[in-house]
């Protein structure tokens, strides 16, 4: 079974990708995010004329899934676009026979990867430790909710988040 190693922005801010000859995907999310930093533009190229990167659209049917998933586990959009777009892409390399690996330190990618059983790997950090989701509640009467309000519908105070943890 060929092996996909996707790439977040905090791979490209570690130096990974200039000091290895492995082959990397990303998405034009991550492109866009890292093209606003003048210090990669020329590196980027560098990459994708040598092909050790390759820029990928996920597809719509990942994309719309990750996001309906995601939304279930963290409770609220605390992934941006780009991290949708990563794991979508790593959801189409799976579902086409490849071994996937999604490098990031990113919290939140690491908790919707583990859920869905897409392997990640930190780079920097040590990454999460416990998988779970996200609920909101309030610290005034101890309700619990599952939706994404911010203000309790019994007491009126603002609700906290927290992670219901599950040990890994």
């Amino acid at each position: 079974m060929d092996s996909k190693i996707i790439i977040d922005s905090t791979a490209f801010y570690a130096g990974l990708p200039f000091r290895s000859l492995d082959k990397y995907y990303t998405t034009p999310h991550i492109a866009d995010e890292l093209q606003r930093i003048p210090f990669f533009n020329n590196r980027i190229e560098t990459l994708l004329n040598s092909n050790r990167l390759q820029i990928i659209d996920p597809s719509s049917i990942s994309l719309q899934s990750i996001l309906k998933n995601s939304l279930n586990i963290e409770n609220k959009k605390s992934l941006s676009d780009a991290d949708i777009s990563i794991l979508a892409l790593a959801k189409d390399f799976i579902s086409e026979d490849y071994s996937v690996i999604v490098l990031t330190d990113d919290f939140a990618i690491q908790n919707v990867a583990k859920k869905l059983g897409i392997s990640y790997k930190p780079l920097i950090y040590n990454g999460i430790k416990y998988s779970g989701q996200w609920i909101n509640y309030c610290s005034g009467c101890n309700s619990v909710y599952q939706s994404t309000d911010d203000v309790c519908k019994n007491c009126g105070n603002p609700l906290k988040r927290k992670l219901q943890r599950r040990h890994p």
